[in-house]
């Protein structure tokens, strides 16, 4: 049996891709807006320290730049830091906005900043340096705390969420392994007990739908059961008194020399014999059983001559050209079955064809049928419906060829036989 992911499993695995997708987003959010809140801290300090150099400029004519702790301040690009005006092209800086560079291949690693303000129509640069030996112990012990909290939060939160797909999937999963071991062990004595109780409302609608089901495939199989019991009891009657009744009109006729009676006799004991193949037939079918149908020589020319001979009444009042064309050839098969199958074809292409030809040609083990119905007749039905679906199993079940082309005015069957002489 070709096993795959269970479908308990494939849920769980969705459900932590899924949280683990929304920890990880969510986590990465959260320190991008920790950033940006520490650079928003960093453009305040930097705006209050221009509006700082601006008032200072106010009483001072010198344009040189200032120097406040470690921001520089300038009112002209040329007079910043040559290290920032490397970092930095004038054309990209937009006023009132934070600008910052990393440069982790110094020792140690530093961040540069430059914010340009325009306060009172007069333009500001403010430059500012960051590096782990110049920001304060307190900054750095806050940042490495939060970023510790937020990773903290971030495992829990990713641990948690496991921890309660995985109880619910062991919570939901217990019930319906439990339905699924109930439906495999469902016995026909079982099917007439109320059904357990799996937790869940649906999963009890569920039980309660296989077992309503499966009692009602078994009624109705031991209906079919029954029906076959009877219908095969009741045959086997008048069977046996056709065959009692034969036997004894074959007496009477050869004590009588009475040989007009001889046609009727066979076609007596003809319709006895289909009538106990049948019947063994349908119920080999039937119950699908593994022995095969009884083998005897059968004369395929004779069987097909019978059979036609039996059903000429089907063609009285039509307006139907016969056309039997049959060589003598014997064959090993079951003659109960090809006589059903035989017999069908027969009998529909008769039924089914109003006013045109039938065709029926026989040439070793090949038996071809073909009925034409005139375009003018009024009847249209020109199908084999009648048997149809019994043939095609019989066929199917003893590996016989049989093909049904349905034509403009009518079909065109072939059936060909097993023949071992031509193997």
């Amino acid at each position: 049996m070709k096993r795959g992911l269970s479908l308990k499993w494939l849920v769980v695995i969705a459900f932590l891709v899924q949280g683990l997708i929304l920890v990880v987003g969510y986590s990465f959010l959260t320190a991008h807006y920790l950033i940006q809140g520490m650079d928003n801290i960093v453009t305040s300090n930097m705006e209050q320290v221009a509006h700082h150099y601006l008032k200072q400029a106010a009483n001072d004519s010198s344009k040189s730049p200032k120097q406040y702790y470690d921001y520089v301040v300038t009112s002209q690009w040329s007079a910043l830091p040559k290290e920032v005006k490397s970092l930095f092209k004038q054309s990209e800086i937009i006023p009132n906005k934070l600008f910052k560079a990393h440069l982790p291949e110094e020792s140690p690693p530093k961040v540069k900043f430059l914010f340009h303000a325009i306060i009172q129509n007069q333009k500001v640069y403010v430059a500012y340096s960051i590096s782990r030996s110049t920001a304060s112990a307190l900054t750095l012990q806050n940042i490495s705390s939060d970023f510790r909290t937020l990773i903290m939060i971030s495992m829990l939160s990713a641990l948690s969420l496991a921890v309660i797909i995985l109880l619910l999937s062991w919570r939901l999963g217990r019930p319906i392994t439990r339905l699924g071991e109930w439906a495999r062990t469902l016995a026909s004595d079982k099917l007439h007990q109320p059904t357990p109780n799996f937790n869940y409302p649906e999963l009890n609608a569920f039980a309660e739908l296989i077992r309503s089901n499966l009692k009602s495939v078994q009624e109705t199989t031991e209906r079919e059961q029954r029906f076959l019991r009877h219908t095969s009891h009741e045959l086997r009657t008048p069977i046996t008194t056709i065959r009692s009744n034969v036997e004894l009109l074959k007496k009477l006729d050869a004590q009588q020399n009475q040989h007009h009676s001889q046609a009727a006799i066979d076609r007596i004991d003809r319709a006895s014999l289909t009538m106990k193949h049948l019947t063994e037939t349908l119920l080999w079918l039937h119950h699908d059983r593994a022995e095969s149908l009884p083998m005897t020589e059968c004369q395929l020319n004779v069987v097909i001559q019978h059979l036609v001979d039996d059903m000429r009444y089907l063609l009285a009042s039509k307006h139907i050209s016969l056309n039997v064309k049959t060589q003598p050839y014997t064959l090993y098969l079951p003659e109960a079955a090809a006589r059903i199958v035989l017999g069908n074809l027969i009998r529909n292409a008769f039924q089914h064809t109003w006013e045109g030809s039938v065709s029926i040609i026989q040439q070793q083990n090949t038996v071809q049928i073909i009925n034409q119905q005139l375009p003018s007749s009024e009847k249209e039905d020109l199908g084999f419906g009648l048997g149809l679906q019994l043939t095609e199993r019989l066929c199917q079940r003893l590996d016989w060829y049989y093909r049904n082309e349905q034509q403009a005015n009518g079909h065109f069957v072939t059936l060909v036989f097993p023949d071992p002489k031509q193997a």
